[in-house]
């Protein structure tokens, strides 16, 4: 049969064989998406050699086949009983084990067929037992079963045997096409395969230590498929937003310098280049495109509002786009208060917002009864119509794909982006990733901000450290402990660099709560809904809560602003980045109080990388820090360094790929009416960047 394969991929889930509207919407949830594709790139995770002659008696509960002929059945007796089958191999008995057994199962195993079960055995009183085997085939079979057995990622409703069953159904149909897109050279240099085999290799692993090798050609190939499809999203995107021309009406001339004169403090002189670069671009008569990134605490939220003046000034709106329904908040709170004095009609659009108060928003944002709208996610809804939007300000631009920005910038007629960014990203990684970007630095702190004491210490200081806490409590402090995982160190939302054993936020909640009343204690991480996360950290920030120490993982947000939170403590320090740690460190220091970020290691290796934390809290040199450190083969650690994540890709050991694919994508986006313009826009699309393409050829 002849098919497509692009097409092939495309294809939902929910055709194949057994996936139903139930298991279709769990894989969904497993997924973020349903095609065909995405299973595929579902990476797993452990890999298990399956041993076909394992003396039983030596060891127990290993991976293993067995074979034999069904002898008797024992039905439950009750709803707590299980099913359990005898059977006799080669001068032994064992038992197969079913809590839950399917009819399809049971024709496999009737009395006197001849069996081969792949589970994992061990001993029970004395007895071989297979619980719940893995598979159960007829004796003919039993050559084609597997020599290795692949885990996987799963979540509610998914089982490890339906992934791998979909993935190998998906992945026989060899393409008749060949997909690619990659140059033979670039493919011959790496030492890569093609994109199916590469797609199938990934499943086919032979040991562990495969898996776990970030340079596995496999992996690399895909990864750079994922990077280049980014990076033509990207520049294309860009292309698009600053080709146009806009109109450009002052009506108030005063409103920028009258904001910035009643003013309570002095802008920097960073904060004021910024500004003015900004300004420039507002009133030109093209439409901006602009990256304004600053170190924790210097003062981008002034510039921004400054901005928005600019635009108000130009008888446009402007809507500020934040990921947390928190950050909105604060946000508004914030605009409200410097702006009070401006006459500058503000709103406040989020989830929770009330059916009768969103309705009466959005039509005063139609009618431009609103200069400015402070938001989440709600603010892309197609619901919400601008009477004449003329800024987008993106805080904490990496949390949003360029998809979502696009949404945004389609509410408006050549609409100048202004994307905001709290990681400081080296000149040298910012153009690998943007290009020829206009970037706005601001690299100096306002004078009233208070330097935070960074402390160095090993986990052995811990039983101590915990003690102390009551202290911040007498005082009425609040106080971050940041663990890398949530439960076990398989839940762990921090890549294990370092192969030591990571606390999670559970155990470190069970250590505290001996020593702490509960009441005092929240905990707070990324498997919580988003509502869930919002509570939590409402309630620590509001200065008369009870909650006083927030066992988190990095889950707390760039930007949150506690100001009664002075300490910040973070277990295994040695397996972050140093620009995430600097991040993390920002969450303390807002306010007059002394202020402490504490970082424990377990290793004395990685203690001397840490110690540049300890000498310094300038977020430039430490990005520069970490892009020599990563050079060096050290991990820095990108998953909230303004980086998006990807299914792939890994720009911790990818960033050399980064700069090929960025190269790659410039000389394609030259000559786009080249005959491979057709394949590079399905890597796009396979990559779910299909609404970019069609906004940008619109």
């Amino acid at each position: 049969m002849h098919y497509n394969y692009f097409n092939y991929l495309q294809q939902p889930l929910n055709i194949l064989p057994g996936i139903g509207e139930s298991l279709a919407k769990y894989l969904k949830n497993l997924l973020h998406s349903n095609r065909f594709f995405d299973l595929c790139l579902h990476l797993p995770n452990k890999v298990e050699q399956i041993n076909y002659s394992v003396d039983f008696y030596q060891q127990e509960k290993q991976l293993a086949v067995l074979s034999g002929v069904v002898q008797t059945h024992y039905l439950p007796q009750n709803s707590r009983q299980p099913h359990k089958i005898v059977c006799y191999g080669k001068n032994h008995y064992f038992n197969l084990v079913f809590f839950k057994i399917f009819p399809s199962q049971l024709k496999t195993m009737q009395i006197g067929q001849e069996i081969a079960v792949l589970g994992y055995v061990s001993k029970n009183t004395g007895s071989l037992e297979i619980l719940h085997p893995i598979k159960v085939v007829p004796i003919k079979q039993m050559p084609f079963l597997p020599k290795t057995h692949l885990t996987y990622p799963l979540s509610a409703g998914i089982a490890n045997q339906l992934i791998i069953n979909k993935i190998q159904q998906i992945l026989s149909k060899a393409p008749l096409d060949q997909l690619e897109w990659i140059l033979p050279e670039i493919k011959q240099k790496n030492n890569w395969q093609g994109f199916y085999a590469s797609i199938k290799s990934l499943h086919q692993p032979i040991a562990q230590t495969q898996i776990e090798n970030s340079y596995w050609p496999a992996r690399r190939r895909l990864a750079f498929d994922e990077l280049l499809a980014w990076q033509l999203a990207t520049l294309l995107t860009q292309q698009k937003l600053v080709v146009a021309s806009k109109e450009i009406t002052i009506s108030n001339n005063n409103l920028v310098d009258n904001f910035i004169a009643q003013l309570p403090f002095e802008l920097t002189t960073f904060q004021q280049q910024a500004s003015k670069e900004i300004s420039a671009d507002i009133l030109a008569n093209k439409p901006m495109f602009r990256l304004l990134q600053g170190d924790v605490g210097s003062g981008k939220t002034v510039v921004a509002i400054i901005s928005c003046l600019q635009a108000i000034a130009c008888q446009k709106q402007v809507a500020v786009l934040v990921p947390t329904t928190i950050l909105a908040l604060q946000h508004f709170k914030y605009f409200s208060q410097l702006l009070k004095n401006c006459n500058i009609r503000i709103g406040l659009l989020i989830s929770d917002s009330k059916k009768t108060a969103k309705q009466k928003l959005l039509q005063q944002l139609k009618n431009h009864e609103l200069d400015l709208i402070i938001g989440t996610h709600a603010l892309l809804e197609p619901e919400v119509i601008f009477c004449n939007l003329g800024l987008a300000v993106i805080d904490e631009q990496h949390r949003f794909g360029v998809l979502q920005r696009l949404t945004l910038a389609q509410k408006g007629n050549n609409i100048d982006l202004l994307l905001m960014s709290a990681t400081p990203i080296p000149r040298s990684l910012m153009m690998a990733i943007y290009g020829d970007t206009a970037i706005s630095s601001i690299k100096q702190k306002p004078m009233h901000r208070k330097k935070i004491t960074t402390l160095l210490m090993s986990n052995k200081k811990i039983p101590e450290l915990s003690q102390s806490l009551l202290g911040f409590l007498d005082k009425q402090e609040k106080v971050y402990w940041i663990c890398p995982a949530i439960k076990t160190e398989e839940d762990s939302e921090n890549t294990n660099f370092t192969n030591t054993i990571l606390t999670s936020v559970q155990t470190r909640y069970e250590e505290l709560s001996k020593i702490i009343p509960a009441k005092h204690l929240s905990i707070l991480h990324g498997k919580l809904k988003d509502q869930e996360k919002d509570a939590i950290m409402l309630e620590f920030a509001d200065i008369h809560s009870e909650k006083k120490i927030l066992i988190a993982t990095t889950v707390i947000e760039v930007g949150i602003d506690v100001s009664s939170a002075t300490a910040i403590i973070i277990e295994n320090a040695e397996n972050f980045g140093l620009a995430q740690l600097h991040q993390l460190r920002g969450r303390v220091g807002r306010s007059d109080l002394p202020s402490f970020c504490i970082l424990l290691y377990n290793q004395q290796q990685p203690k001397q990388r840490l110690q540049i934390l300890k000498q310094s809290d300038d977020g430039f040199f430490i990005a520069e820090q970490d892009l020599k450190l990563r050079g060096s083969g050290e991990i820095i650690g990108t998953k909230q360094s303004g980086f998006p994540e990807f299914k792939i890709a890994n720009l911790d050991v990818d960033y050399d790929l980064l700069e090929l694919c960025h190269h790659q994508a410039r000389q394609i986006l030259a000559n786009n009416q080249h005959e491979m313009w057709q394949i590079y826009q399905q890597l796009m699309v396979l990559f779910n960047y299909q609404n970019c393409l069609e906004y940008c050829q619109s």
